[in-house]
This record gives C-alpha cells, structure tokens and sequence, in this order.
C-alpha cells in the first residue's frame, strides 16, 4: 500500500467510533453558521473601509502575523526533533509486536491543525493477535489537568467505563473505554494524561486496522495504556515542542446560565406525571424524560438579551427559515413563539422523530426546547416524542426563564 493508501486507512481508523451528530443537528449548525455569515457580510459591506484601515494598522502592529499566536511569540524548542526520531521514540515505547507507523508529524512544525504547539501521528500496531488503528498526540496545552484531562460524555455515546485519577504531583490521567453506538464489535479506548503545566499526551486505540473489527479489544490494556502515556521518554518530544509563556488555566466560562442551572429550572416545568432523569456528564443542559410510556431527551438553550438573539428573533420571522412544519406566533408582548417538527433526514414530515419551541423576546433574549425520540444523544430514532409540540411551548413560554 502507498503512503496515500495507509493514511487514508489510518483515518479511517480514527474516525470510525467518533459520535455521529444527527442530521437534523448538523442542519441547525448549518443554519446558525450560515446567519452568523450573513450577518459578517453585512458588518463588512457597511465598515469596509474602516475594517481596511484597522487591517493595515493591525498588520504592521503585529508584523503581519495572522492570529493569537502571531502576536505572542513561543520559546524556541529545547531541542529539535525529527519525524524519523519520532517513530523511533514511539516504537520503543509499544509492547513487542508489528509496528507500521502511516505518518508521523515534525514536532514544532504546525500540521493539519495549525497548532505548532502540538504534534500528532497514526500508526497500525498488530502484537500477534490483529492489526489495530492507533494515534497519539502529544501537546503543550493552556489548560489546566482538570479540563485537558476528562471522561467522555456518556450522554453521546455508549461508554464502557472512564476511569479518572490525579497523583500527587496535580497530573491527571484517564482511561476511557468506549464502543461504537452504530456496530457493536467497535471498541476505542483512550488514554490521556495532562500535566499541571500544561503538557498532555492521549493515545487512542481501536479493536480494527480501519472499519472491520479483527479482535474484541483493542490491544493495549488499561495498565500498559497507563504506562504508555505517562512513559519518562515522552519528554524527549515535549523538548521539541516551542514552550508556552503563559501558564495553563481553566477554560473560558460560556456566557449565560450554568447547565445545571438550566435544568434546576427545568425539571419543575415538566407536565405532571413525567419522570425525569438526569445523567453525568460535560455536553451541555441536555435530561432524559419518561412520559405516558415514552422517553425522550430534552435539551435547553438560553440566549441572553443582545444583539445575537435579536438577529435571531429576525431570522426565525421570516418565511421559510425554519423549514415547512415551523409554526410561528406572534404574541402581544413583542415576542414570537415558534414551533417545529423535524423529520429522520430525508423528509420534514415522514417518520418525525424531533420537535422543538422556541421563544425569541425583543430584547433579544431566546428560550428553545428540543426534544428527540430516545433515551440519550445516539439512539434518536423515528417515532412520537413523550411530549407534545404543545407541552414544549407551554415549557418554552413559562415565565421561570425570564429574570
């Protein structure tokens, strides 16, 4: 096989047990980018000359760098490091078996991602009993163990089990066994472990060579995954890797309410009779409803009053923006209620599996409520949502989310 070939294979790899979004939510993606892209154009045709101005001033203020990095300049690698060297270090950390590494990136030399701070490679590793994907990515982060070092969400995908420890020193280490929700014989299991000042290595292993399982585990085992990533010799790399002159912290916090305060708010504005249950987990407001029979997932969103929600209440107003089932009302105190029923991809109206109300305010503040068909993130399948279009409105519209 040619490089091409075994590249190609090895993303394939990678990517085969990655959460698959629903149609219907890449659409939604789709058309906030879109509207966030219109509203750019816009912004550029009406300040032009004033953006060509800032740019030119910008340009020679920064030496015509491009972006964060441009601006802040990183402490040249300790010491160089090759690609070949590379394979060298991480095939004498494997286990004894056959080692075939498909690309392996020059540390300190930005790659597909464009971080210079970070450097990644693929490999097929087989220790006797079937060829397996592997990758590893070795980073200088800027955040702290406790975000650069975390448990996949079981809320959006099936997971087997996380194990999460922190040593002494304020390292964090996690072993997180997941399967795939579309193939069952699918296992990936991650090792991660992130340091206090920022350096972090994972090392994702698959239980196939690219899309067919050829064994039932992976072939590294929770303690040979332990000691791999907290392997002495990983630091050869971090020493090619240009340093970071400011030191980690926790990530930005997004604006608005907390999750959990979301569903605090919630939980008391479902219909008698529904039973919710929660789940663990970072990927957002998102609740498991039990409901005359039927379960479903509920997840919550709350834009705060400004000129975003103000576009988007704009947006939502005018025809043909939310597809041919959105059902829009106007109401008495300047707001818009919308309604909406999705269908599993292919139509709007056949085999409906999501529903959503929205309410946009004038001040831009906006309440959604989205409900799909089944029990978590990965199992939306065709079917009557537990509860109606007109029960989510009734939650959407309740004063409990206005201050």
């Amino acid at each position: 096989m040619s490089f091409e070939d075994d590249f190609a294979l090895a993303l394939r790899g990678a990517a085969a047990l990655a959460p698959e979004s629903a149609l219907h939510t890449l659409a939604a993606d789709a058309e906030r980018r879109g509207r966030r892209r219109r509203n750019q154009r816009r912004a550029v045709l009406a300040s032009g000359l004033a953006v060509a101005v800032l740019a030119a001033g910008s340009f020679a203020a920064f030496g015509g760098g491009i972006g964060a990095d441009a601006a802040r300049p990183a402490v040249e690698p300790v010491r160089p490091m090759t690609s070949e060297e590379v394979v060298e270090l991480i095939t004498s950390l494997l286990p004894q078996g056959k080692v075939r590494v498909t690309y392996a990136e020059t540390p300190g030399v930005p790659g597909p991602t464009g971080d210079r701070y970070r450097t990644d490679g693929g490999l097929f590793y087989d220790d006797g009993k079937g060829e397996s994907a592997m990758s590893y990515t070795v980073d200088r982060t800027e955040l702290t163990p406790g975000a650069a070092a975390v448990c996949m969400d079981p809320f959006n995908g099936p997971q087997d089990s996380c194990e999460r420890t922190i040593a002494p020193d304020g390292s964090a280490l996690v072993i997180d066994k997941l399967r795939d929700p579309n193939n069952e014989g699918r296992r990936e299991w991650r090792a991660t472990w992130a340091a206090a000042d920022g350096r972090r290595v994972q090392i994702i292993e698959h239980s196939e060579e690219s899309v067919t399982p050829a064994r039932e585990d992976p072939p590294l085992d929770a303690d040979q995954l332990r000691a791999l990533v907290t392997a002495p010799a990983w630091e050869r790399l971090f020493d090619a890797l240009p340093a970071r002159d400011n030191p980690p912290g926790p990530p930005a916090p997004e604006p608005g309410p907390k999750a959990e305060e979301l569903l605090a708010t919630l939980v008391p504005l479902l219909p008698p009779g529904a039973v919710p249950s929660g789940h663990e987990g970072g990927s957002g407001p998102h609740l498991t409803v039990t409901y005359e029979g039927r379960t479903s997932m509920l997840a919550v969103s709350v834009t705060e009053p400004g000129r975003r929600g103000i576009e988007d209440k704009e947006y939502a107003e005018s025809t043909g923006s939310a597809g041919p089932l959105a059902v829009r009302e106007r109401r008495a105190d300047g707001s818009t209620v919308v309604t909406n029923s999705f269908g599993n991809g292919k139509t709007a109206v056949d085999t409906v599996l999501h529903w959503s109300a929205a309410v946009y305010y004038p001040d831009g503040r906006k309440v959604e409520i989205n409900e799909w068909n089944g029990e978590n993130g990965y199992t939306a399948r065709p079917g009557t949502p537990a509860l109606s279009l007109e029960q989510l409105k009734v939650i959407a519209t309740a004063p409990a989310w206005r201050p």
